[in-house]
């Protein structure tokens, strides 16, 4: 609880005539959002509860990880209730929102709408890429990077599309399991919360982390609803902007200050990033289709190959988890150590890329698509 009175030292300084409301704020900062908290988190319980109600229903496939048909739009809660959450809270605390949060959540709210849509009609990846790139180019500009980068050149900006999207399809093609993306996410927002100085980041990590929390009692570890599109991307493209809200911190190749954003949401997110893009790589080798849905993905694999879907779960959030600590073990602030601390990082995904191939052999599992 310590943590949550340093968002709103800026708040206690300078009132003059304060009203009884303002002194509660004042005197209980902690209770307060002890309460937002709380009530952040049972409104996207509520709003989840709804949505298994509404039964759209996710019609198990092939490539699918379920068997019976279950309610999907959880993110709906998820997403809802960080948007009304962050609402309240910043002139809760009399906090100014600034256009980089105006920017993201236009963003979020664009972008699950169209998911949402996209989980009723099934529409064409095309679409869905358009709406993430129209989504990143959103917090792009909104970000406090735009004038660091006017000064730059043009190909960092690029760089940030690139990553944004990139992140976005990450967290969609790894909700495949009860729990795993949304956990991940959940993981990364506590980290994320008591890594950070900047006070917009750390009230928009916990308003996310409200949603999720709300979600993940339906979801883990055993699925009454999915979170489906909706939550999966928005959850994505955040993630990916948690990178951004320090400029400072997206010299990412310089490793100079203690606090590099960019870096930690890189360290978290490693294990997700490393499966997607190596399921990528491999499929672009062995010729397969790189736009058609599959079950190739290590933890798929995994998956099919007996292991329970709880216990895979579980090891993408020590991935995660594995990530923040380093960072806050081993700040690589310095070559040697950012080159140790890679080689760290790297060294659980090497050690379950080579279990999981095993694990097809022995299981006789020839085709992974």
């Amino acid at each position: 609880m310590q943590g949550f009175a340093s968002v709103f030292i800026a708040y206690k300084i300078g009132l003059k005539e304060k009203s009884w409301y303002e002194n509660i704020m004042i005197k209980s900062p902690n209770l307060i959002l002890f309460i937002w908290l709380v009530g952040t988190s049972l409104l996207s319980a509520i709003i989840v509860k709804l949505m298994t109600r509404i039964a759209i229903l996710d019609q198990p496939v092939q490539r699918s990880s379920h068997t019976i048909p279950t309610p999907k739009g959880g993110g709906i809660g998820i997403i809802g209730a960080f948007t009304i959450g962050l609402v309240i809270i910043f002139p809760l605390f009399h906090i100014t929102s600034t256009i980089t949060i105006k920017g993201i959540l236009l963003a979020v709210i664009m972008l699950s709408v169209l998911s949402w849509f996209d989980d009723i009609r099934q529409w064409p990846a095309s679409v869905k890429l358009i709406g993430q790139i129209i989504a990143a180019a959103i917090v792009t500009i909104s970000v406090p990077l735009l004038p660091l980068l006017s000064q730059t050149n043009f190909f960092l900006i690029i760089l940030i599309m690139i990553w944004l999207v990139y992140v976005t399809n990450a967290f969609n093609f790894m909700d495949g399991l009860n729990g795993l993306a949304s956990g991940v996410a959940a993981i990364c927002c506590i980290f994320v919360y008591f890594y950070t100085n900047n006070i917009e980041l750390k009230l928009t990590a916990l308003a996310l982390l409200c949603g999720l929390m709300g979600f993940l009692p339906f979801n883990y570890p055993y699925a009454q609803i999915f979170m489906g599109d909706v939550g999966s991307q928005a959850c994505g493209l955040l993630l990916g902007s948690f990178a951004l809200f320090n400029p400072t911190s997206f010299t990412f190749f310089s490793f100079k200050t203690h606090h590099n954003e960019a870096l930690l949401v890189f360290f978290l997110l490693f294990g997700l990033l490393y499966d997607v893009s190596f399921t990528l790589i491999r499929r672009i080798i062995v010729k397969a289709p790189i736009m058609q849905a599959h079950r190739s993905h290590l933890y798929q694999i995994a998956h099919r190959c007996g292991i329970k879907a709880a216990f895979v779960t579980l090891i993408e959030w020590f991935f995660c988890i594995w990530g923040g600590a380093l960072i806050f073990l081993l700040p690589p602030i310095h070559n040697k150590t950012m080159m140790l601390s890679i080689g760290l990082l790297l060294l659980p995904q090497l050690i379950w890329t080579i279990f999981v191939f095993n694990l097809a052999k022995r299981n006789n599992l020839k085709k992974w698509e």
